[in-house]
């Protein structure tokens, strides 16, 4: 049976049937004459049970047919559409539920299994262990990127036996994420070896660049992110398809290993004339091409000579895509005339010159050929259109098989570990880079903000799903709320944004809560300015961080063509809240003065610092930007004069700080200093994350010579560097600041980690600690972790200590599968 034409294919009740009886080798009991099921909802026009489902181990699943109300929106109406059917398959005495769901007129369908959290007991009895539902779904239909349900429906078939887990993994986001990895990394691959012909103009001058690898990742990071907002129609699909493209663009051929006026042409000038240019800047000028006069304007449209139609027609085939800013479309090509530097250089290469080199390359421009893109199998495109993408996050109770921006983050962070910049060898081990599994990023989200927020029944009930607001709880609400909106939060190896923008949703859950009719677009906006700090010693892994709350704060906005840049709000510029800096390298101070950017004289200029920086965040124009980043440069200059005149750090100290330009996205900072970057001056409320995993000694002892001075009485040669976040994290800490890590287990019992043993329990009250021992976390690793939580604060001598003794990541998050140690 030809399963993948099914589920991409209007939703035809006897075909669907007709494939369910097979899947389960006819053991499917459907009804004729399905009834209604009265659910009482305005979301439903209609609803019936289609039958049943017997399963290996006794359980039962009902399969329903919904057909929505007119003008309903699956994506907005989640815990509505998932809690329809609850109380009738569980009246019914069932595991759980297969829906169909779609709406009149409509090819789309939803195809979901909802479930509670069942378990075996000692006897071997199947019982439930969690009353709470979740729904996981795949979008079907003419939209196609139905392959990845069809085959899991095809293993589902072959599964023995046919059980709860086996139909859970029919419904996992695992296989989606790891097939698309495997082509997005076999295309990577291709991209950066010679064979591909890609070139950049830094590469080919003899200064130093940043890699071919780098690059690459940036160019997916962008158009990764312009393929997200292409679900949501702001930008035209049509500048995807080749057969349009040939219409526009001058000898175009999509399988060129040559040519490369795709990139040139359309991305390029999408990325750096429309994405970041308002559609009419401050001065009323609208979006152009580039006048001899005008060459360096890194925002204005280039290559006019590249394409069959006139400029009018490339500026309206632009024209409605909306300006986002946010800094992640800046051409990141400097000039002396227009930039100030002192040497120009042209890490994009977006440039008028059309000037060769004697190999036929570009001097002053890119090349990325048309077939990266365009080959039918291995090129980009392809690829991207093979799947489904969704700009909703999944959440433990609501999950899309689909693309999700936490997966890509899960993608990219593989990618970064994939290569060593200096070796170019697998760097899988050297980095120490594992991506964090949603699972436990939720758990440690939770019980860091509970431990923040006060550990109580009440503060607990804010982050269940059924939390009812009643006025009884109106205080301990309103207090919630506010120490929510002081809390300061620090990632220090941040990666691809897995806890910050953990933190980011968690928390706008909690206080849509408390204020149901708050826009969620603001409440992000606020939550990301005031809120979240993130430092990572790689420029892109910053980058894709960005990219993630990028991605969040567009998915809740709508398009509407009557206002203004359609209705969508530009992005924030998170310069000053992402930074790419080496976290364990602080700066030190002479002076005994705790705080010295609290010292008099040096208060004015400080407060002047905060409020530029509070501008950038939300400006939009490149010139007010520039303004904005030249007062800051002048303010900072300022300030280190002050501080020299303060004698409060080494000349070169000071000498650095004062080199620190936010503003740079190809520079990484040789220290972290929260007060001069962030204006964080009392420390960090909580500091979470994942840290890397890396031996001192490796590499020629490399990261040994450059700690071994920093002064932490955690350091030991034959040590990890892990040992070293989890000092630093408590020095970055307020006084009762909480500090929640997943790191490697080996400090427990390894002689290196003496030291850091005798740390935690002096300097440190332990509150919770999780040893996952022999169960394995990360995909890829195959080192053993554990999660510890402690406040800065005096030992209780109170710590609970928990062994998972089943792998079960999923079982971290409701306690169940704990033995105590």
């Amino acid at each position: 049976m030809r399963y993948r034409e099914i589920v991409e294919s209007s939703y035809r009740r006897d075909d669907w049937l007709a494939m369910l009886s097979d899947v389960f080798h006819g053991r499917a009991e459907f009804q004729a004459a399905p009834p209604e099921v009265p659910v009482g909802e305005q979301l439903v026009r209609q609803a019936l049970l289609l039958g049943m489902v017997p399963l290996a181990e006794g359980a039962r699943i009902a399969v329903y047919e919904v057909e929505l109300a007119e003008g309903v929106r699956v994506e907005r109406n989640r815990r509505g559409v998932r809690e329809l059917f609850t109380a009738d398959w569980r009246a019914r005495g069932c595991a759980g539920a297969l829906t169909l769901a779609h709406r009149p007129g409509e090819d789309a369908l939803r195809f979901s299994y909802v479930s509670e959290g069942w378990k075996f007991n000692e006897q071997g009895h199947l019982e439930r262990v969690s009353t709470d539902t979740q729904r996981c779904t795949y979008l079907l239909g003419k939209a196609g990127c139905g392959r990845t349900a069809a085959e899991q429906l095809e293993a589902l078939r072959s599964a023995k036996p046919q059980s709860l887990v086996a139909l859970t993994a029919a419904f996992s986001v695992e296989p989606l994420t790891r097939q698309f990895y495997r082509d997005l990394f076999g295309w990577f691959q291709w991209a950066v070896s010679p064979q591909a012909n890609v070139s950049f103009p830094d590469l080919l001058a003899d200064a130093p660049s940043e890699g071919i690898e780098t690059k690459i990742i940036r160019l997916i990071t962008r158009l990764m992110f312009v393929w997200f907002i292409k679900q949501k129609d702001l930008v035209p699909h049509r500048i995807f398809d080749a057969a349009f493209l040939a219409t526009i663009l001058k000898d175009f051929d999509p399988y060129s290993a040559t040519d490369g006026n795709y990139y040139n042409a359309i991305l390029q000038n999408l990325f750096f004339g429309t994405l970041n240019r308002a559609i009419v800047d401050e001065k009323g000028n609208s979006r152009q091409f580039a006048a001899l006069s005008s060459r360096d304007v890194k925002t204005l449209y280039r290559y006019a000579e590249m394409f069959s139609i006139g400029e009018r027609e490339v500026i309206n085939l632009f024209a409605e895509v909306p300006f986002l800013n946010g800094g992640l479309f800046e051409c990141l090509d400097r000039t002396r005339r227009i930039d100030g530097v002192e040497q120009c250089y042209s890490h994009d290469g977006f440039s008028r010159n059309a000037l060769r080199l004697a190999d036929g390359r570009w001097k002053h421009r890119a090349t990325v050929p048309n077939n990266l893109f365009f080959d039918p199998e291995k090129g980009l495109l392809p690829i991207l259109s093979r799947y489904h993408f969704t700009v909703e996050e999944n959440s433990p109770e609501e999950q899309q098989v689909a693309l999700d921006p936490e997966l890509l983050g899960r993608v990219f962070e593989n990618l970064l570990g994939a290569y060593n910049p200096e070796t170019k060898e697998t760097a899988r081990n050297q980095s120490g880079s594992f991506y964090t599994p949603r699972e436990i990023v939720n758990y440690m989200v939770d019980e860091s903000l509970v431990a923040y927020l006060g550990d109580s029944d009440f503060t607990r009930s804010l982050f269940r799903s059924d939390f009812s607001l009643r006025q009884s709880d109106a205080e301990q609400c309103r207090a919630a709320a506010d120490k929510l909106r002081a809390l300061k939060v620090l990632d220090p190896a941040c990666g691809s944004g897995a806890f910050p923008v953990g933190l980011l949703n968690r928390m706008v859950e909690i206080l849509e809560r408390i204020f149901p009719d708050a826009s969620v677009y603001d409440l992000k906006l606020s939550i990301i300015e005031n809120c979240l700090y993130g430092c990572d010693i790689q420029c892109i892994a910053v980058q894709i961080t960005k990219l993630r709350f990028f991605i969040s704060l567009i998915c809740d906005c709508e398009r509407d063509p009557a206002k203004p840049n359609f209705g969508i709000p530009t992005l924030p510029n998170l310069e000053t809240k992402f930074v790419a800096a080496d976290s364990l390298i602080a700066k030190k101070k002479r002076s005994m003065q705790r705080n010295i950017l609290e010292n008099l004289a040096i208060e004015p200029t400080k407060s002047a610092l905060e409020e530029v920086r509070h501008r950038h965040f939300a400006a939009k124009a490149a010139a007010e930007k520039q303004r904005l980043r030249e007062e800051d440069r002048e303010l900072r200059e300022k300030l280190v004069k002050l501080i020299a005149e303060n004698d409060s750090y080494q000349p070169e100290d000071a000498r650095q700080l004062a080199a620190w330009n936010p503003y740079d996205q190809n520079a990484v900072s040789p220290f972290f200093d929260p007060e001069w970057m962030f204006g964080v001056v009392d420390g960090f409320d909580i500091v979470i994350g994942n840290p890397p995993y890396i031996q001192l000694q490796s590499n020629a002892g490399e990261l040994a010579k450059r700690y071994q001075n920093c002064n932490f009485s955690t350091f030991a040669r034959t040590g990890d560097i892990y040992c070293l976040f989890y000092e630093r994290g408590w020095q970055l800490l307020k006084d009762n600041g909480h500090l929640c890590y997943i790191t490697s287990n080996k400090w427990m019992r390894a002689g290196y980690g003496e030291k850091i043993r005798e740390f935690l329990t002096s300097k440190t009250n332990p509150i919770r600690l999780i040893d996952f021992a022999g169960v394995k976390v990360f995909e890829s690793a195959t080192v053993d972790t554990n999660i510890l939580l402690f406040a800065k604060a005096a030992n209780q001598h109170n710590l609970r200590c928990d062994v998972v003794d089943r792998q079960c990541i999923g079982g971290v998050k409701k306690n169940e599968r704990f033995r105590a140690a």
